[in-house]
């Protein structure tokens, strides 16, 4: 995996390119019929998903749900640790595969991880200092209790979490977490809201 300084100019080109994908998205499903969505996010969340993890100079940043990548380029392009790496979930192989040709063509030090979200959580074992959620909402919580349960988040590890605002109501168990944990955390009112949050300190 390369660690080198990521060209910039080479990702905002490839960002640009998945720019142009239809922002409805498309839906996953098998012979039960659809269940939840591939939508890119919105431009307005993909620059705060740049300049957030520049801020936060993570060494280890885990994406729960790639989609076609657009997302993973904006956190990628926010990476300015040494020997920072980006590890991203997507449930289907197919699309993961793609992802994982166009990452390593622009040499990111990104790993494509195929598959159930909580069954490859289930599978890790870095400890991350950024996660990004962006996958079925009313896992959001899910996925945050299992990364706590077996030790994958790094002490005031940042939380940044898609769709807060557009789908409330999958994702309230989630928000309520954070306010019932005094875990300190913001909505910032993009298109469709995201979350902004740190874990508590381990005492």
């Amino acid at each position: 995996m390369k660690t080198a300084t990521p060209d910039t100019r080479a990702i905002d080109a490839a960002i640009e390119e998945l720019e142009a994908l239809d922002k409805q998205g498309e839906s996953y499903g098998d012979a039960h019929g659809p269940h939840g969505w591939r939508n890119p996010i919105r431009r307005d969340t993909g620059s705060l998903l740049t300049g957030l993890t520049l801020a936060a100079a993570p060494a280890r940043v885990l994406e729960i749900g790639t989609g076609h990548g657009l997302s993973t380029l904006y956190l990628a392009g926010g990476l300015n640790a040494a020997d920072a790496t980006l590890d991203t979930i997507e449930l289907d192989p197919g699309v993961a595969e793609g992802v994982r040709r166009r990452v390593g063509d622009l040499g990111l030090p990104v790993r494509v991880l195929d598959g159930d979200a909580l069954g490859v959580i289930a599978g890790l074992q870095d400890r991350y200092d950024l996660v990004f959620m962006d996958a079925q909402k009313d896992q959001y919580l899910p996925y945050l209790q299992s990364l706590m349960e077996r030790g994958l988040l790094a002490d005031g590890a940042v939380i940044l979490a898609d769709n807060v605002i557009d789908r409330r109501e999958e994702c309230r168990p989630f928000l309520d977490w954070f306010s019932a944990n005094d875990a300190a955390h913001r909505v910032i009112p993009t298109e469709c809201g995201l979350l902004v949050a740190r874990m508590p300190e381990r005492s």
